[in-house]
């Protein structure tokens, strides 16, 4: 099949890698992948695979010139089908590609409705998206299950012991719905019942949450957490943040799914997640992770102290978090039911 796979982000986080996973697994069940993304951008450069055609426009305000200009490429390209990253996108892609007179597919990254449901078929990062989105009219054998995945098949390394002291983080960006908040207020209770711990945070504050990344900045101060928090800012080497770090926290109060947890599972690091909505469709049938509900800090001090309190416990869930990512979320795993939701998808 030959498949042209569109993000027009400019920055680099969770939907942006999901979509670079989408090029280079179909690219490795033997596709030929076109990667339409912004030139002004990070993505496109980020995207290292000799096998992907990259095409760079400049996406500003979407205008309708830009029609021509992708028609031309795509037909040039005899594309099979369109898969669209971003929402703001859709309605461009889905004139060229009725041009074309092949199908849109577009991704949902999150449960919004809006400009989704004028796409032929929607992939769904999770079946709780899928609901919603059957609920609000759209047909639902339209509607592809396709979770996000990550490139990773190393082998299960397990720690031996926690560092003095253990060392605990969340990464993400400064984004009200991240629920750091939860976690700075958390472990204030840990230090008042004298656990020991380091914690960091990971990431930077991106356009208006900067107001929420000095609100954090100032808590810390309130709590006196000053010496026991470290905020690390952006995050480049993956590799060398999670290796430093003995648990892993996602505090969302929403998460459409959760990459960071799939990035930290296969790492061999156990986890202790809120059950926002991706992160309770992942660990809804296991118990690969301490969890705990939404906004409740109280409740993640707990999980806190029980992990840090019972190792054997908690390295009984990073083994569980790391077979679950390798049964179910590995690349090589989601790129053939990616490959068969794309066929069907043609075939209909």
């Amino acid at each position: 099949m030959r498949i042209v796979n569109v993000m027009t982000s400019k920055v680099v986080g969770g939907v942006e890698q999901a979509s670079v996973d989408y090029a280079t697994a179909l690219s490795r069940r033997g596709h030929d992948v076109l990667y339409v993304g912004d030139k002004r951008g990070k993505v496109l450069s980020s995207l290292n695979n000799e096998k992907i055609e990259k095409y760079g426009i400049s996406f500003h305000h979407f205008k309708y010139y830009l029609i021509p200009l992708l028609y031309k490429k795509l037909k040039d390209f005899k594309a099979d089908i369109v898969i669209v990253h971003t929402k703001k996108a859709i309605r461009i892609f889905k004139i060229v590609a009725h041009l074309l007179g092949i199908k849109l597919v577009a991704v949902a990254h999150n449960p919004k409705m809006k400009e989704i449901d004028k796409a032929d078929t929607i992939f769904s990062i999770s079946q709780y998206q899928k609901d919603i989105f059957v609920q609000k009219g759209y047909p639902a054998e339209k509607i592809y299950v396709i979770p996000n995945m990550i490139d990773d098949e190393r082998s299960f390394f397990p720690s031996t012991s926690f560092q003095t002291p253990p060392v605990l983080a969340v990464l993400g960006r400064f984004e009200p719905g991240k629920g750091f908040e939860d976690f700075v207020r958390a472990l204030s209770i840990v230090k008042s019942k004298k656990i020991p711990f380091h914690a960091v945070i990971g990431g930077t504050p991106v356009g208006d949450n900067q107001k929420t990344y000095e609100s954090i900045v100032a808590l810390i101060k309130e709590l006196d957490l000053s010496e026991d928090i470290q905020l690390c800012g952006w995050v480049s080497d993956k590799d060398e943040f999670y290796k430093n770090l003995d648990v892993f926290i996602l505090s969302s109060h929403h998460e459409s799914f959760g990459i960071v947890l799939l990035e930290a599972m296969i790492r061999s690091k156990p986890i202790i997640s809120s059950l926002a909505e991706g992160p309770a469709e992942i660990y809804a049938d296991n118990q690969a992770a301490y969890t705990y509900p939404v906004g409740d800090y109280e409740a993640l001090a707990n999980q806190i102290e029980i992990a840090l309190t019972d190792f054997s416990k908690t390295s009984k869930k990073a083994k569980l978090g790391y077979e679950l990512t390798k049964q179910k979320y590995v690349l090589s795993k989601v790129a053939v039911v990616l490959e068969k939701s794309i066929e069907s998808v043609i075939k209909s």
